[in-house]
């Protein structure tokens, strides 16, 4: 009951308040039940960035490439990360700072924020031992000058992790509707994130790998008990699988480091 009465409390305050309101939105973007976000598909997709990173990698400083309004950073800062966030929106990074004065389990020593553009980043060379780029790299107008810089401020072999939409990003319905509702101006672009353009682009500026992480959704496959256990004894469902898998781990979501 009474924290029913804190809950119905803190309700009026927001009424009486909307910029208190409008603070906590920005603060738990992209979460909430209002925001028009999957909330399960933005943390399975950041579990399986997070989970493309070297462990053995002993330089704890990871790059957070367009963090938007910083969740990412938030939670990688959680992890133990010395997390240094950039976004070309002031805005954005207005509300990333908003997060180490509201929440003491963020170390606020190991939360670093600027404003810059991911064309030239304001860090010395050799500085990370990781980079994370959630659903930024398609907004970059010039990827090869992106991943040129990502590569000068990592460490040799350092993996550069990215979690992005795919090869079809550009023409999908979902993007097309996007771009009629919202009109950012020139700025703002919706780019594919071609795995085999990647590829060629970060050969040519050093790195000497690409690995996908193939993965589903998890709301996109369930199979019965028998089903499951026999899928070896079916052939036909197991190029199915893959087809699939392939399809879907290509144009509609990628998962992927260079190192």
């Amino acid at each position: 009951m009474n924290s029913q009465i804190q809950n119905a409390g803190h309700s009026r305050k927001d009424q009486i308040n909307p910029e208190l309101s409008a603070i906590k939105e920005s603060v738990n973007y992209p979460f909430g039940l209002t925001s028009g976000r999957d909330n399960s598909r933005l943390l399975f997709d950041f579990a399986l960035g997070v989970g493309a990173f070297d462990t053995e990698q002993k330089n704890t400083r990871v790059l957070d490439f367009a963090c938007g309004t910083g969740w990412t950073s938030e939670w990688l800062n959680k992890f133990g990360y010395d997390v240094y966030a950039f976004d070309v929106d002031p805005k954005a990074i207005k509300v990333a700072d908003l997060k180490p004065k509201l929440d003491a389990r963020i170390d606020k020593f190991r939360f670093h924020t600027t404003v810059a553009d991911g064309h030239t980043l304001p860090y010395e060379n050799n500085f990370f031992g990781q980079s994370f780029c959630f659903d930024s790299l398609h907004h970059i107008k010039d990827y090869q000058k992106a991943l040129s810089e990502l590569k000068r401020v990592l460490v040799p072999g350092a993996r550069a992790v990215f979690v992005e939409p795919g090869s079809r990003h550009s023409s999908s319905p979902e993007t097309v509707k996007f771009l009629k509702e919202h009109n950012f101006g020139d700025w703002w672009v919706e780019k594919d994130v071609d795995l085999v353009q990647v590829w060629d682009i970060a050969q040519r500026v050093g790195f000497k790998e690409l690995r996908v992480k193939p993965f589903f959704q998890p709301s996109m496959v369930n199979y019965s008990l028998w089903e499951w256990y026999n899928i070896l004894d079916n052939p036909e469902g197991i190029k199915s699988y893959m087809t699939e898998l392939r399809r879907y781990a290509f144009e509609d979501r990628v998962v992927f480091y260079l190192a």
